[in-house]
């Protein structure tokens, strides 16, 4: 496989990935919209989320299993044609109820269809020694991809009067991109590589592949890798009101480094921290470093007083976004490291998903009680319990680094 297909085949994974998300978050951005199109409460637009994630954690073990025994480029197409449907429903038929029903179905698509087997393609894609490249490559190109996806929506949202009219216009415009990423996997994303001539597809009774999957120690240290590095990647988005309610800078201003530090610093950092990670032969150990790196960047900015200057601000928040883009865009790539089966990467992908995401409907709730109680004083508890996450991360990357050099020195 040459660089070219190769880049190109990570970029309609990127492009995959994009498409996939922009329905089921769509109230991040146009919340008071589909509320207004919808009539829903706020209690029952909330309720959507509940059932995407409910319904995704109960399809994560069989996406494993079809990602692990099916072909990944008619997987993808599946998903991504689901996803064009959906949107175009939703478009068509913009009722609470119809809503209930598609994100039902977004969650078949995307969490069980299609993110198994995502990771497992981009695994795929690259030698053993390219893991880090392979992941990080991928990620910036989710990072470009849904910044465009969102540039476009919202062009598309404002290029008419009615709200409720441009919101169908972008939901015709989610569907167009998620058949154009269609059109990429079909022409890029091949079942076989070169990586996985080799590699046997499981036959034995899928509930035998989950618990051998589940007695594998490489398996759990995942699990906790990804629910740390990933609870730091959910602590991100608290840098915004931590700088604008604590150290006084502007709405305006903090939001622009909110953005920058959401999509700017993530299609830099993932190619960036891929390739060094390769380089170093470790993701494991580049990810203890940022680790450790992040508790004194949280410990720095428990220490700001109010009215700290913007440079400052400015450096500490970027600094402490890049350690922690660095962990979310290469943790996967530790999989190669931890030697998890490739014959079972799908099931594999599917228990630490299920377990290592808990933090996206764990911290958010548990952050937003500590500011409502304690108001601005929940910073620093927020910030120390992210210490907190952040050893645990850089504890387990250490392990992962030791099981992984043992491994390469038997």
């Amino acid at each position: 496989m040459t660089n070219f297909t190769k880049y190109m085949r990570l970029l309609a994974l990127g492009i995959t990935f994009s498409a996939s998300m922009a329905l089921p978050y769509v109230h991040i951005k146009f919340y008071d919209v589909i509320r207004e199109a919808t009539q829903a409460t706020n209690n029952e637009l909330g309720l959507l989320m509940t059932i995407f994630t409910g319904v995704g954690m109960l399809l994560y073990i069989p996406g494993g299993v079809l990602a692990d025994r099916g072909s990944p480029k008619k997987l993808l197409i599946i998903s991504l044609a689901m996803m064009a449907a959906l949107n175009t429903i939703f478009a068509v038929h913009t009722s609470y109820v119809m809503a209930l029903l598609i994100w039902a179905l977004l969650a078949v698509s995307a969490n069980m269809i299609q993110w198994p087997t995502l990771i497992k393609a981009v695994r795929d894609t690259g030698s053993k020694e390219e893991q880090g490249r392979m992941f990080g490559t991928f990620y910036g190109a989710t990072g470009i991809f849904s910044s465009l996806i969102g540039f476009a929506g919202a062009a598309l949202y404002s290029s008419v009067d009615d709200r409720i009219q441009g919101f169908h216009y972008m939901l015709y415009g989610q569907a167009v991109i998620a058949v154009l990423a269609l059109i990429a996997v079909a022409m890029f994303v091949d079942d076989k590589t070169e990586y996985n001539q080799s590699v046997s597809v499981p036959e034995e009774n899928p509930f035998k592949s989950a618990l051998t999957v589940m007695k594998l120690p490489a398996v759990w240290m995942m699990v906790i890798l990804i629910f740390c590095g990933y609870g730091m990647y959910i602590g991100i988005a608290y840098m915004t009101p931590y700088t604008t309610n604590v150290l006084g800078v502007s709405i305006t201003f903090g939001a622009i480094l909110g953005t920058i530090r959401a999509f700017g610093l993530r299609i830099l950092t993932g190619p960036f921290s891929g390739y060094i990670s390769d380089k170093i032969g470790s993701t494991a150990k580049i990810l203890m470093v940022c680790f450790l790196l992040l508790i004194g960047m949280l410990f720095v900015l428990l220490r700001l007083p109010a009215g700290t200057s913007s440079t400052m601000i400015i450096l500490l928040t970027m600094m402490f976004s890049f350690f922690g883009l660095v962990v979310y865009t290469i943790m996967f790539s530790c999989m190669e490291e931890v030697r998890i089966p490739p014959q079972y990467t799908g099931i594999s992908v599917s228990v630490i998903s299920l377990l290592g995401y808990l933090p996206d409907g764990i911290f958010s709730p548990l952050f937003g009680h500590w500011l409502d109680v304690y108001g601005n004083e929940g910073y620093r508890i927020i910030f120390y319990f992210l210490a907190m996450i952040s050893l645990i991360g850089s504890i387990v990357s250490l392990l992962i680094y030791r099981r992984g050099k043992a491994m390469r020195n038997a």
